[in-house]
């Protein structure tokens, strides 16, 4: 499992800034006594300065989901707003002090990261367990937090390592929907970390996650079908993943790809298609992939060589984990 896999914040789209505004209750689209209502119908008609204002003027009248949402705008540096991680730490703070827990478990973020203060894993543990301990919060911002403490266990930051907890915590996360914490738990199962070994559970907990999106799983499930893990070997099924996670830009599913176009694993043959996948791996620094094209440069001739890197042009995606 990679250290980048820590769930710092789940990443979401960000071309409505509004969706920041939905964390929680749904709030009516128009109410002139409701500033975060008011707020979200201005960033909904792209007058964003005048919704920063809405939330501006709420958060400094001590609404704690309002001084959340202008701490994660100065953390991210949206809505016109210069990224400030402290202005970000100021405001979460101030909704972490009213038991706010998504304020909390960002406050957490910035102290692992060291945005805005000095990295200190203890303190980021110590703000995620607040977080996870807020039981009248969102299942996402406790899922969240979960997740995050199973990694501060599972790497041994701001705690000793403990595999048993890490996996407990990422349990208490993906019994709440999280995808990464449901893909690291299947991981600790697929090598028996903190858990008893289970090829099966590591299989159905890669799934939900795949079925979530989540590139990692994705490329995992495909592994597990192509080495008849947890399950009878199926080259199609395996395939059919990878394309998954190779559409959103994951190098070795990229790679795996053009294993199976250069072999005829699951999918017709075909060595240009090969050459493609290649390609767009070896953009990426897959080691193997660019062996794999000078292989493959010997074989074809310049016009399959151009037709591919057109190919590869036109397949690039725009998402990336």
């Amino acid at each position: 499992m990679r250290d980048n896999l820590i769930m710092l914040r789940q990443r979401r789209s960000f071309s409505l800034i509004c969706s920041l505004l939905l964390v929680g209750a749904a709030l009516p689209c128009r109410a002139a006594d409701d500033p975060l209502a008011m707020a979200k119908a201005a960033f909904e008609a792209g007058h964003d300065e005048e919704a920063v204002n809405y939330l501006t003027n709420a958060a400094a009248g001590g609404n704690a989901k309002a001084q959340y949402h202008l701490g994660t705008i100065y953390e991210r540096g949206r809505a016109g707003v210069t990224q400030d991680y402290l202005k970000a730490f100021d405001w979460f703070s101030k909704a972490a002090a009213q038991g706010y827990a998504a304020a909390e478990n960002n406050l957490g973020n910035l102290y692992y990261k060291g945005n805005g203060v000095p990295q200190d894993y203890a303190k980021a543990f110590d703000w995620y367990s607040k977080a996870s301990a807020q039981d009248g919060s969102s299942a996402w911002d406790q899922s969240l937090a979960w997740s995050n403490l199973g990694s501060m266990y599972y790497w041994g930051r701001g705690v000793a390592k403990d595999y048993a907890k890490a996996a407990e915590c990422y349990q208490k996360a993906a019994d709440k929907g999280n995808s990464l914490a449901e893909n690291n738990l299947g991981y600790m199962y697929e090598h028996g970390l903190g858990v008893k070994k289970d090829q099966k559970q590591a299989m159905a907990l890669y799934q939900k996650a795949a079925d979530q999106g989540r590139p990692w799983s994705q490329r995992n499930l495909a592994v597990m079908y192509e080495d008849g893990r947890g399950t009878k070997a199926d080259e199609g099924e395996a395939v059919k993943w990878y394309v998954k996670a190779a559409a959103q830009g994951h190098a070795f599913a990229q790679y795996k790809l053009g294993r199976a176009y250069e072999n005829g694993n699951g999918v017709p043959k075909d060595i240009v298609e090969a050459y493609k996948w290649y390609l767009l791996s070896s953009q990426k620094g897959d080691r193997h992939a660019s062996v794999s094209i000078e292989r493959l440069q010997t074989v074809l001739s310049a016009d399959q060589i151009a037709a591919a890197k057109d190919r590869a042009a036109k397949a690039e995606p725009s998402a990336h984990e």
